[in-house]
Formats: C-alpha cells, sequence, structure tokens
C-alpha cells in the first residue's frame, strides 16, 4: 500500500496533527523571515547614523530643472558636500547620473542656469517674447548652435546664458549680428 493513502488515513483520523504540522511549518517560515529582518537591521545599525540626502530621480542634464526625492543614508555614504535642502526650482550646472546624491557642485548657483555659463547680451529686437528663465535655442549663420537660457529681459537688451563651450560660437555669430533666439515651448 502506498504511503499518501496511509497519512491521508492518519489525518483524517487526527485532525490535530495535521494541524500540528502546518503550526510547526508556519513557526518556521516566521523565525525565517523575523531572522532575516534582524539581520539587515544588524547590518545597517553597523553603519551608524544616517543623514538625509536629496538623490536624482532619473539622469538629468546641464540646465534641467533637478527633480529629486529625500531619501537616508549612513553618513559614511554621504559626500561632505551633500546638499541638505533643495529648492523646487533647482538647475543642474552638471550632469547627474540616476540615483547620485545631489552635492552643491551639481546645482547651478543662481537657480537660472549653471556657475559655469557664460551670459552675453543680445538686442531684443527680434527675439521672441522671453521670461527670464526661458530655454532658447541660438542660431546663427544658418546652424543650431546650442541652447540656452534668457537670464535678464528688457525691451531693449536680451541677457542670453549659454554653455562654456559654445561662447565662442557666440560671441562670433555676435559680432556678425547674425543671431536668431528660438523660444521653447
Amino acid at each position: 500500500m502506498s504511503i499518501f493513502p496511509q497519512l491521508r488515513m492518519l489525518f483524517a483520523r487526527r485532525p490535530w496533527l495535521y494541524w500540528l504540522i502546518v503550526g510547526a511549518c508556519g513557526i518556521a517560515v516566521w523565525s525565517s523571515v523575523a531572522g532575516a529582518q534582524a539581520q539587515v537591521t544588524r547590518r545597517r545599525d553597523s553603519w551608524g547614523e544616517t543623514r538625509t540626502v536629496w538623490v536624482v530621480s532619473e539622469p538629468l542634464v546641464a540646465g534641467d530643472t533637478v527633480r529629486a526625492a529625500e531619501d537616508d543614508y549612513p553618513i559614511a555614504m554621504v559626500p561632505a558636500s551633500a546638499v541638505s535642502s533643495l529648492s523646487a526650482d533647482a538647475v543642474a550646472a552638471r550632469s547627474i547620473a540616476d540615483g547620485e546624491i545631489v552635492v552643491e557642485a551639481d546645482v547651478a548657483v543662481d537657480g537660472l542656469f549653471p556657475a559655469d555659463w557664460v551670459v552675453f547680451a543680445v538686442p531684443a529686437d527680434g527675439a521672441p517674447g522671453l521670461t527670464t528663465g526661458d530655454v532658447v535655442s541660438v542660431f546663427g549663420s544658418g546652424h543650431a548652435w546650442c541652447d540656452g537660457r534668457a537670464a535678464v529681459v528688457s525691451e531693449v537688451v536680451l541677457e542670453v546664458a549659454v554653455p562654456a563651450d559654445c561662447a565662442a560660437s557666440m560671441s562670433a555669430q555676435l559680432a556678425l549680428g547674425a543671431i536668431t533666439l528660438a523660444r521653447h515651448p
């Protein structure tokens, strides 16, 4: 006779035995989960005190608005220059990878554009209606040169900030009087 029919008959006659085995399995699973949680807690506590930092939630390039979330990291893992507060309109001063802790060098100083960008005065005639902080594309001599941001807007002159690697071409196009600005939607 097979073992399974015998076990079925045993459990049918003694249901307490079945529930005893079920309970023992449940206790074994619970204790292994509790042990794993305790081990995680011990390892986390071994790092010591934590600090709240801002962590980037998606890859950013210079000029993008910084999208980050607060998270707690062990102090041993936090860079000394990690920012403790981040304004809602903070601008990335350089490219930042997904999951990277935001440090002071990652955020533009004045909130409009990165600190290493160059600001040029551009005649306002023929420029689209811009407001401070608008993203613009700079065109000249039939070519798209780079993207920048409107820094100061008046009726006579616009100040446009561009990345440092675009400054030479922007200067040349300004000297030729061939600058055209296009506002991004």
